[in-house]
C-alpha cells in the first residue's frame, strides 16, 4: 500500500516537475536561436559563449524573444482574429448553424480576394491611364462592402428564409439588415485586413532589374492572395471547431495551425525570419544601428585596431583615446560589437528580398558579411558613450 502510495506521489511529483520545467526550457532554447541566428547571420558566433549567460537568457531575452513572435503572428494573422470576432454564433439547430458558419467563411474569403482586386486594380489602373493617382478609400472600401452584400445575397437566401419563417416584420426586417448590410460590412473589415500584413511584405520585397510593371502587377497580386488565404486558415480552423471541442483544445490546434503557416511562409519569403529577428534584436537593445559618439582606451587595442579609412576616427587631444562614431551591432553581456557607420546600408538591404529567389538573399547575406567584417570587438568596461563631442 506505500509502495503503491509512494509511486502516484511521484507522478504528481513528476507532472508538477515537467510542467514547470518544460516552458522554461522552451523559452530558453527559444532566446539561444534568436542570438544563436543573428551571430551566425553576420559570421561572428565565436562571441556567443563569451557573451550569453543563462541569467539573461532566462530572465528578460526570452519575454523578447516571445513578444517579437507574438507581435508579427498579430499582424500577419490580423485577418483571422477579425474574421473569429465578426462571424455571428448563430443560437439555431445545429445543421443551420454549420451551413451558416461555411457560407460566411466562404464570403470573408471571396470578399478578401476582391478586395486585393479592387485595392491593386485601382492602383495599376490609375497608372496605366495617369488620370489619377490619389487612392480614393472611401470609394475603394464601398467596392469591397459591396461585393461582401452581393456574395452574402447569393448564399445566403435558404438560411434567410428559414429564419424569418412565421416572424414579425420587425423581427424579419432586423434579421434581413443584420444578415446582408450590417454583417457584410463587417466582413469588409475583414476581408481589407491583409492591409497589416501585406505592408511588410511589399515594403521588403524588390524586383530585379528590368521587371516589366505587368510581372510586377501580378506578382503582388499573388502574394496577396497567396498572404490571405494562409492568413486566414487558423480563423477557418478555429470557427469550424467551435462547439466541436474545448477551448484549450481549439486554442492549441490553432495555434498548430498558426506555427504551420508562419513556418511555410518563412520556407518562401526568407525575409520574414529576418524581420522577427530584428523586432527582437531591436526590443532587446542587442543592436543600435543609430550613429555614437564612443571613446575607448587606447592602452587596450593596437593603433591598427581602428586604422581602417571607414572608421573616420581620430584620437583624442590628451592621445589616451579613441574617438569614433560607431554603431552597435550586437551588445549582451560583456561584449559589444561596434561597427562604422558603413553596415547601416548592407543591414537594410538584407532585410529586403526578391520572390522565390535564394541568390538575391546568399548575395545580400555575403554583402552584410563583408561589411561586418570591419566591425570590432569590445569590451563594456572599456566602452565610453557619448552623447555629443565637446566643441574644440
Amino acid at each position: 500500500m506505500q509502495t503503491k502510495q509512494y509511486q502516484k506521489l511521484l507522478r504528481k511529483l513528476r507532472a508538477w516537475v515537467l510542467s514547470l520545467l518544460t516552458p522554461a526550457l522552451i523559452s530558453t532554447g527559444v532566446a539561444t536561436f534568436f542570438i544563436w541566428a543573428h551571430l551566425a547571420r553576420i559570421d561572428q558566433t565565436g562571441i556567443f559563449f563569451d557573451s550569453v549567460s543563462f541569467s539573461s537568457l532566462f530572465n528578460y531575452l526570452m519575454v523578447f524573444a516571445f513578444v517579437s513572435i507574438l507581435f508579427f503572428c498579430v499582424v500577419l494573422f490580423m485577418p483571422s482574429l477579425l474574421t473569429g470576432l465578426f462571424i455571428y454564433h448563430d443560437q439555431v439547430t445545429s445543421e443551420q448553424r454549420e451551413a451558416l458558419t461555411e457560407k460566411n467563411i466562404r464570403n470573408i474569403l471571396f470578399t478578401s480576394m476582391m478586395s486585393v482586386l479592387i485595392f491593386f486594380g485601382w492602383f495599376f489602373l490609375s497608372n496605366l491611364t495617369e488620370s489619377e493617382k490619389t487612392p480614393q478609400v472611401s470609394v475603394q472600401l464601398g467596392l469591397v462592402w459591396i461585393c461582401s452584400i452581393i456574395l452574402s445575397v447569393c448564399q445566403h437566401p435558404r438560411l434567410t428564409l428559414n429564419r424569418v419563417r412565421g416572424t414579425g416584420f420587425w423581427h424579419t426586417t432586423g434579421t434581413v439588415l443584420f444578415m446582408h448590410f450590417l454583417q457584410p460590412a463587417l466582413f469588409a473589415l475583414a476581408a481589407i485586413a491583409w492591409i497589416f500584413p501585406i505592408e511588410l511584405f511589399l515594403r521588403a520585397m524588390e524586383f530585379p532589374d528590368g521587371t516589366s510593371e505587368f510581372r510586377q502587377a501580378l506578382t503582388i497580386i499573388a502574394l496577396s492572395i497567396f498572404l490571405v488565404i494562409f492568413s486566414l486558415m487558423p480563423g477557418v480552423v478555429f470557427l469550424r471547431l467551435r462547439g466541436r471541442t474545448g477551448l484549450l483544445q481549439k486554442v492549441g490546434v490553432t495555434g498548430g495551425i498558426m506555427a504551420c503557416v508562419l513556418f511555410l511562409i518563412c520556407m518562401f519569403v526568407h525575409a520574414v525570419p529576418a524581420l522577427i529577428l530584428t523586432m527582437f534584436l531591436r526590443t532587446a537593445g542587442i543592436i543600435d544601428l543609430r550613429p555614437h559618439n564612443v571613446a575607448i582606451p587606447v592602452t587596450a587595442y593596437p593603433a591598427e585596431y581602428f586604422r581602417e579609412a571607414v572608421w573616420q576616427g581620430k584620437q583624442s587631444e590628451d592621445r589616451k583615446f579613441y574617438l569614433l562614431q560607431a554603431v552597435k551591432l550586437y551588445s549582451l553581456g560583456n561584449i559589444r560589437l561596434i561597427c562604422p557607420q558603413s553596415v547601416v546600408q548592407p543591414w537594410k538591404k538584407s532585410l529586403r528580398y526578391q520572390v522565390l529567389d535564394t541568390d538575391f538573399d546568399d548575395s545580400v547575406r555575403r554583402e552584410l558579411q563583408e561589411a561586418v567584417s570591419h566591425c570590432r570587438r569590445v569590451s563594456s568596461q572599456e566602452l565610453l558613450t557619448l552623447e555629443r563631442l565637446p566643441s574644440a
